[in-house]
């Protein structure tokens, strides 16, 4: 055995050797340690990633729930509206009572209700009494049911004992049964996913809570699946989506703007000028550039635009096809610089419209603004900045000031201390942000644009912010008529993205208004005119008791401070012969009719009334007066005849100009029974029967009878001579007496510069006679809800048990003639009109806001009303009985207008006419190219310049409560801020 020797290193070999050994041990530690420390650290990471995979698993779950709870609110939204639509009502106040009724189907005492059939996809075995009926049988036909959630059927239910009565109606509740989203599994009753809805009525009658929960089968706890809960409340409600709703032509000239939808009923097309609509573009007429440059655009319109909206999406291949770029030689705004075209997006909106066509042309610096002039920036942040546009403050106000509320949160406008309905920079906007002092920190609407003294990107221009819908087919119109792109200028932005124009719209779309739609709503506000009798009131302020028992007791004027009454004495005699002026003809105050027109249907000889106050007062019937400067609080009710059919009701008392006097005097005067004595085939005549001695053979005119209108008008003994006389009309008689001058069986008004704080509302004319009954509002005339400077003196307020009433329409006229305004009208004219507007045709021109919705009720039917001769022969035009807003000339079929380019320039102003005097009311009585007389000149002749087009908006306002009788289906309307989630139970 061979031993080895260490010799004198032994003990440090040994200590070497020891050391070794000791390493391997720590070394088996250390291994140790660290599996047991990645051990650990891989079973935590085992586990975590278990727990995360869990997690994940389950909010998979829990968002599949959720999307379920949300398919299932979207279709309840979408059934709630589809079977509130089925339900269409003539009540407009759709308050608790009638809601809660018309939801559970009790409606035996809501007036007229009628139901639609059920939608095509499902059948029904009854009509459904309510709409919680027409909701449970659109769910019963729902496929793929699960079984064992909910219910096995759609169920209508008293509410749960979880259901507070302080937020829940006790009756109506729908519980419906769970419908699946997914295919089931092999052997599954029930699908993986899928959601149930309850539809439960709320206390408050007029709104629906609906509860969606969505279920995911594919996670369950203890049999129960992952579900989520949420919730949404849902308004029944009635209402127009249009500002103007017409069954005759409608015009929209330029220098207007309408925020709404524009419904039209016309379809005679055919006619001369038989379009439905003409809307014209705010543009033309300015520049000869820019004019060109329009006509270049309306022909890309007429190839390119796709959604008939007259604008151009840059972003579609087709509709920007084609598009001039600009060239190198082009200088559209005249500021010296090359190279800038018309046909750029100068809004930054992605469309091409005649708005970017405008800011090209007069944006000179190019800053994506146009500077008004300095009357429009006095008072806003561009004061002080030289101005490029202003050609045109009546435009430019217009677009600056449309889209009042910018920010859209319900406040907007301002104070308008001086009452000219136009912002001044001393009066204060009304949406502001305040210090702690009350002084004005930010004018929120004006930071968006609103009245900033330039016109940009921010004022959201387009000429009708809505959507057209027409009764007629788009093929038919453009048959007869042509190319619809040159009727129809201007941009179109509809709400929402919805489609611009809509061709063969239903009566759902376009409801049907006519003057027998409102008789409920009339009778309420003709109820509420209980005031003292008109004469009295008029008597109480000039002074004259005696005027109750007479109002002609006076023959002059009769003065009280500033109040003032004018008389118009009743008809006078030559000798013992009416000859069919009033007894005071020479000094009694006279106009033509329509006031302020080219052209002149009648003239009108009217008692005058001045700065007076009438409180629910009746005016009566054939009065025609004018008044000025007066207050009328409460509901004004004006009386006229509703038996004016007849063939020439207009005719009978018509007016012309007497050269000799040059007053008005009758067309024709008619004297008298139309009897031989003894005779009495026709009733009396309103004049006394001593006026007309009995021998006289023929009343009307004994030495020409064939100027006789109605048969009445010849003896019987004349009646063989005469040749014609069968043709002759009867004549007419209302009430036993026969009538030869309707003005005294109807009214025809005006109200200049009159303020109403309530509403105005007549009789009920049964046709449409334009001549007699018409008013017209002049001057700065308001309809307000509230007097703007003491809205608590109860003598100028409405009282409060009309306010209901007064609410559903602030003017009721149906089938009368309305005129808001005048041609030429001056800058001081300033008309506002509010809340539900009825007449049978009307019109606006000038300066006038309308904030709230035109219904006109006359369809001019050829063949029909004034459309016939005295043989009941069709005559005339159908579509001559417009409704024109704004501007319009002569050629365009205005005949009350006239041609600014063809008036006479008279020291450098154009003018319209002449006025003689002598009460000088800045009405012509020559024409532009006339030339008043030596004499004329002496007696005070003065020229009458011409004023500009003036400047409409029309505003929609979607929570108007409209007048009872129009007939419409219910809606649904989401209530804001109510989105839940979350079980009540």
């Amino acid at each position: 055995m061979l031993r080895m020797k260490f010799g004198r290193n032994d003990s440090m070999v040994r200590r070497v050797v020891a050391f070794a050994g000791s390493r391997r041990g720590v070394a088996s530690v250390l291994s140790m340690m660290f599996l047991i420390l990645f051990g650990s650290l891989a079973a935590a990471m085992a586990i975590a990633s278990r727990g995360n995979i869990k997690t994940a698993a389950t909010n998979l779950h829990m968002a599949r729930a959720a999307g379920a709870a949300e398919t299932g609110l979207a279709i309840a939204k979408a059934r709630l509206q589809e079977a509130a639509s089925r339900f269409i009502v003539a009540k407009s106040n759709i308050d608790s009572t009638f809601a809660s009724k018309v939801w559970t189907g009790d409606t035996s005492s809501l007036g007229t209700v009628s139901r639609l059939s059920a939608p095509s996809g499902y059948s029904e075995s009854s009509s459904p009494a309510g709409v919680v009926q027409a909701l449970a049988n659109h769910h019963a036909a729902d496929q793929n049911i699960m079984t064992g959630v909910t219910v096995a059927q759609p169920t209508i239910a008293s509410a749960p004992a979880w259901a507070s009565s302080d937020t829940f109606g006790d009756a109506g509740w729908l519980i419906t049964p769970a419908v699946g989203l997914e295919n089931r599994t092999t052997g599954s009753m029930t699908s993986p996913l899928g959601y149930s809805i309850v539809y439960a009525p709320l206390a408050n009658g007029t709104d629906v809570r609906v509860y969606s929960t969505g279920y995911d089968y594919n996670e369950t706890r203890n049999g129960d699946p992952v579900k989520r809960t949420i919730s949404m409340d849902f308004r029944i409600a009635k209402r127009l989506d249009q500002a103007i709703l017409a069954p005759c032509t409608v015009q929209i000239g330029s220098r207007v703007s309408v925020a709404g939808d524009i419904g039209v009923a016309y379809s005679d097309v055919n006619q001369t000028a038989g379009n439905p609509l003409v809307m014209k573009s705010d543009f033309y007429g300015l520049d000869a550039s820019l004019d060109a440059a329009l006509n270049s655009f309306a022909a890309l319109l007429k190839t390119n635009d796709a959604d008939l909206n007259n604008r151009l999406r840059l972003s579609n291949a087709t509709e920007s096809a084609d598009i001039p770029p600009s060239k190198s030689t082009d200088d559209f705004n005249k500021d010296g610089t090359l190279g800038d075209g018309p046909f750029t997006d100068a809004d930054g909106d992605g469309m091409l419209d005649d708005f970017d066509l405008f800011l090209n042309r007069f944006d000179k610096n190019k800053d994506g603004k146009v500077v008004l002039s300095a009357a429009l920036t006095t008072g806003t942040p561009s004061q002080g900045v030289a101005a490029e546009f202003t050609l045109d403050d009546d435009l430019a106000y217009n677009i600056d000031n449309a889209f009042p509320d910018r920010n859209k949160n319900s406040i907007s406008g301002f104070t308008d201390t001086n009452g000219n309905g136009v912002w001044d920079s001393d009066e204060r906007a009304a949406d502001v942000t305040l210090d702690s002092n009350g002084n004005v920190l930010a004018e929120r609407d004006r930071v968006l644009g609103w009245r900033d003294g330039t016109i940009d990107k921010r004022d959201q221009y387009a000429k009708l912010r809505g959507k057209l819908v027409f009764k007629v087919s788009q093929s038919a119109w453009k048959t007869a008529q042509g190319d619809l792109g040159a009727k129809i200028q201007g941009a179109i932005r509809p709400e929402n993205n919805a489609t611009a124009v809509t061709f063969g719209a239903d009566t759902n779309d376009l409801p049907v208004v006519s003057s027998d739609s409102f008789v409920d709503s009339e009778a309420e506000l003709r109820t509420a005119s209980d005031g003292r009798p008109f004469w009295n009131q008029v008597g109480d302020q000039v002074g004259r008791s005696d005027l109750a028992a007479d109002p002609f007791v006076v023959s002059t004027a009769v003065v009280n401070g500033t109040k003032k009454y004018t008389p118009l004495q009743p008809d006078g005699y030559t000798g013992d012969t009416p000859d069919g002026l009033p007894k005071n003809w020479q000094t009694a105050y006279w106009e033509p009719m329509p006031v302020g027109a080219s052209t002149v249907t009648d003239y009108y000889y009217r008692p005058v009334f001045e700065n007076m106050t009438f409180k629910d007062v009746t005016i009566p019937m054939g009065l025609n007066a004018l008044f000025k400067n007066c207050t009328f609080a409460g509901v004004t009710y004006i009386k006229t005849t509703g038996s004016n059919t007849h063939v020439l009701f207009g005719e009978y008392g018509k007016m012309q100009i007497d050269s000799g006097t040059g007053r008005p005097k009758p067309a024709v005067v008619r004297y008298g029974y139309g009897l031989s004595s003894g005779q009495t085939d026709y009733p009396d005549n309103v004049l006394p029967s001593s006026a007309i001695p009995p021998s006289v053979p023929y009343i009307l005119m004994a030495t020409d009878p064939t100027k006789s209108l109605d048969k009445a008008d010849v003896s019987k003994a004349a009646q063989t001579s005469l040749s014609g006389w069968s043709n002759l009309p009867s004549p007419l008689v209302i009430d036993g007496k026969r009538i030869t001058d309707t003005r005294t069986v109807s009214n025809n008004i005006r109200f200049d510069s009159c303020l109403f704080v309530g509403s105005i509302v007549s009789d009920k004319p049964s046709g449409f006679t334009q001549q007699r009954n018409k008013i017209q509002f002049t001057g700065s005339t308001r309809i307000l809800s509230k007097h703007p400077e003491q809205p608590d003196d109860a003598s100028l307020n409405p009282e409060a048990q009309d306010q209901t009433a007064i609410k559903k329409s602030s003017m009721m006229l149906p089938n009368y003639s309305v005129d808001v305004g005048y041609f030429n009208s001056p800058a001081t004219q300033n008309v506002q009109l509010k809340g539900a507007i009825v007449a049978g045709v009307l019109d606006i021109r000038g300066n006038a806001t309308v904030d709230g919705v035109l219904m006109l009720t006359f369809a001019p039917v050829l063949g029909q009303g004034p459309l016939r001769d005295s043989q009941g022969n069709p005559i005339g035009n159908p579509a001559s009985f417009n409704s024109t807003i704004g501007y319009f000339g002569s050629a365009d079929g205005d005949s009350e207008s006239v041609d600014p380019a063809t008036l006479q320039t008279v020291g450098g102003v154009k003018i319209v006419g002449w006025d003689l005097g002598p009460n000088y009311d800045g009405f012509p009585d020559l024409g532009s190219w006339d030339t008043p007389t030596a004499a004329q000149f002496a007696a005070g002749a003065v020229s009458i310049p011409f004023n500009g087009y003036g400047r409409t908006q029309i505003r929609f306002d979607p929570t108007l409560v409209l007048p009872d009788g129009i007939l419409l289906p219910l809606r649904i309307d989401s209530v804001k801020g109510t989105y839940r989630e979350g079980e009540p139970w």
